[in-house]
């Protein structure tokens, strides 16, 4: 009887950041590849049974850094407003979610801003850099899209 060798495919899991109104390109996402307790860390533990840290994304912050994000951050370079409650939040496709926020002319202070973090409680679970930077003036409202694609591959 013949057999077939035994193959092992391996999936990964990348979750890509887009940003919206400004449509940003697509940005790797090197917060969820790190093995401190966020972003895949946390989905992981989950799975697990692990409940330390929250996973439901609650909120967002916007600040000034433009450094590049780095696989250890833990927080935005320059917070400049946190706790941006969601607007609306949406299943666009299959591995597709995207969450709205809106912030008034009187909550966000005229300036340029370069970076969006969204938390999951206390959590910082993304850090995205605004590309182009988004220059707030005086009685302008902001909303930003903040879309996460889960984007599997199959390695063998």
């Amino acid at each position: 009887m013949d057999r077939k060798p035994n193959t092992t495919k391996r999936c990964t899991l990348w979750l890509i950041c887009y940003l919206k109104p400004n449509v940003s390109p697509w940005i790797e996402n090197l917060i969820l590849q790190n093995d401190a307790p966020c972003g895949l860390y946390v989905i992981l533990n989950r799975m697990l049974g692990i409940t330390t840290h929250d996973i439901e994304i609650t909120s967002a912050e916007i600040g000034t850094d433009d450094t590049a994000p780095a696989i250890t951050d833990t927080a935005l370079g320059t917070m400049v407003l946190d706790d941006i409650p969601i607007a609306t939040r949406s299943r666009d496709a299959v591995g597709e979610i995207t969450f709205v926020f809106f912030i008034n002319d009187k909550e966000l202070a005229d300036g340029t801003y370069n970076e969006i973090g969204l938390r999951a409680g206390t959590q910082l679970f993304t850090r995205a850099l605004i590309d182009p930077s988004f220059t707030k003036s005086t009685g302008e409202d902001f909303r930003f899209d903040y879309t996460i694609t889960a984007s599997p591959t199959i390695e063998s």
